[in-house]
């Protein structure tokens, strides 16, 4: 019989093995192939650092790095003051509320490729509904994916769209667990509602907030299904996203040692970024 003091680590044997060979290992063979000059099919030969040399001065990946940042901003700041506003909306137990609930949800189970499709529909310069509301109230129909500006604009849109339930439910799960006291005691002083949201409601919900923020911008820096499905980077590279690019080296250039330089780049910038979230989120709780 095994003793009690080893016997634990040989149930967490199975675990190991499994983070080393599904994490650690392909982790430590992209970091070795990120100082190769690989491409698909060629003989390999070790370069140094020279492919993060060529990744500092790369016009498109520094492009690409850029939309990806505008579009973490902007959803993110987006989804959260919407998700926010929302949840206070639907926090009152009034008919039919529980249904609106359900239905804010829905965009959530949808398949970001789909609802990249539905965005073609939706924004189709000639069939599209958008464009036929537009008609209706004396605007010129526009050409949504024609354009850098607009086309940006509609991949952040539908991202809205779909991720505002994640945020939604957050908040409402953080508003429906807070004490009621607080407010009890700010209704007896004389606290109108502006300032019992102010002064009470966002500090208690300050901790779900930076939660909300910490999990949407982390997926967000990780976008890929909607802009890849609905412009495929386009108009030109306007709006390709940094994961794009590094599955265009990678399996449409089949420049394996360049694209595993990127995603050794991305991962640092988004465990840096997780980092300071964290240590944010710890600081607050």
């Amino acid at each position: 019989m095994l003793k009690d003091k080893t016997i634990k680590y040989y149930f967490l044997l199975p675990l190991i093995v499994w983070v080393l060979s599904i994490n650690i290992f392909p982790l430590l063979y992209i970091l070795r192939t990120s100082f190769m000059d690989w491409t698909f099919g060629m003989p390999s030969r070790f370069i140094g650092i020279k492919n993060y040399a060529s990744a500092v001065i790369d016009v498109r990946m520094l492009g690409s790095l850029w939309f990806t940042f505008q579009f973490v901003v902007v959803t993110v700041i987006t989804e959260v003051v919407l998700g926010f506003f929302l949840a206070l909306l639907f926090n009152k137990e009034i008919q039919g509320t529980k249904t609106f609930r359900a239905i804010m949800t829905l965009p959530l189970f949808a398949a970001p490729v789909a609802v990249a499709y539905i965005g073609v529909l939706l924004f189709h310069e000639e069939y599209g509904p958008i464009n036929a509301v537009l008609s209706r109230i004396g605007i010129a129909p526009i050409n949504w994916l024609a354009t850098a500006g607009t086309a940006k604009v509609t991949i952040m849109m539908l991202d809205i769209w779909q991720w505002t339930p994640f945020t939604f439910i957050i908040f409402l799960a953080g508003l429906q667990s807070l004490p009621i006291e607080p407010y009890e005691a700010a209704i007896v002083d004389g606290a109108r509602p502006r300032q019992i949201l102010r002064y009470v409601t966002i500090p208690m919900l300050t901790p779900i907030l930076m939660t909300a923020i910490a999990f949407k911008t982390v997926y967000s820096l990780k976008v890929f299904d909607i802009p890849f499905a609905l412009t495929q980077g386009g108009p030109g590279t306007t709006t390709e996203v940094l994961g794009m690019y590094i599955f265009r080296q990678g399996l449409e250039f089949f420049n394996i040692g360049y694209a595993s330089t990127l995603s050794i780049i991305f991962l640092i910038m988004i465990t840096i970024l997780s980092s300071l979230l964290l240590r944010r989120m710890r600081n607050v709780y």
